[in-house]
């Protein structure tokens, strides 16, 4: 897979994630979770979004998952999801966090839900502005429902894009919001406020790094 090999450096892949991994994988070995777990022989991946508010009792976590290729990002076939319990003592503030971003309806953080987003996302690879950080509360909620974080590789497209950026321009310091790379790289920046928009728009950017590196190659 092109668009994979050419970013194997980019993938997070610290020693402790990979032990981590490793290990989730041999305890889901005769699970349904299972197959999550094989190399991705596609040429799909999944542009990840995800907000994550602390609160006394359980995280308020927004997400939005969307397919994407390398020539097109699939709005049409997007998982947006609040997961937050409506009764707990925050539930004014989960409205308040649910509408900021704009992140489907508001489901319960249970089994069932869980396994509904990582069977949407599968094995395919993820991409995301700064994933682990802020990924770290959905794992941490999926290790506790499900026994496993996300096996997904995944590539920051926020190390993509300083590295390509330090490439042609290594007197200037790449900008380090993703507002300015996306300004940057002349990417419309659509709704940032929701988090479809954000996945929308970590995609478009991946997917123009990509074409500024074929056309120096």
């Amino acid at each position: 897979m092109r668009l994979l090999d050419r970013h194997v450096a980019l993938f997070s892949g610290s020693l402790r994630t990979l032990m981590r991994r490793e290990s989730d994988r041999r305890r889901c070995a005769d699970s349904p979770y299972a197959w999550l777990f094989q190399p991705y022989m596609g040429e799909e991946l999944v542009a990840l979004a995800c907000t994550a508010m602390p609160t006394p009792t359980s995280p308020v976590i927004s997400l939005a998952a969307v397919a994407m290729s390398q020539q097109q990002v699939r709005t049409s076939r997007a998982f947006v999801i609040t997961l937050g319990c409506a009764r707990q003592p925050e539930s004014a503030t989960l409205r308040r966090h649910h509408l900021l971003c704009q992140a489907g309806e508001v489901m319960p953080p249970n089994r069932e839900n869980l396994s509904a987003l990582v069977e949407f996302i599968g094995n395919r690879p993820i991409i995301g502005w700064k994933l682990e950080p802020r990924i770290s509360a959905l794992n941490a909620l999926l290790s506790k429902q499900l026994g496993f974080s996300l096996p997904n590789a995944h590539i920051d497209v926020a190390k993509l894009h300083q590295r390509r950026l330090r490439r042609l321009h290594p007197e200037i310091d790449a900008p380090s919001s993703f507002a300015q790379a996306l300004t940057c790289w002349k990417v419309p920046a659509l709704s940032m406020q929701s988090v479809l928009g954000e996945a929308t728009a970590s995609a478009l950017l991946y997917m123009r790094l990509q074409r500024t590196m074929a056309e120096a190659a």
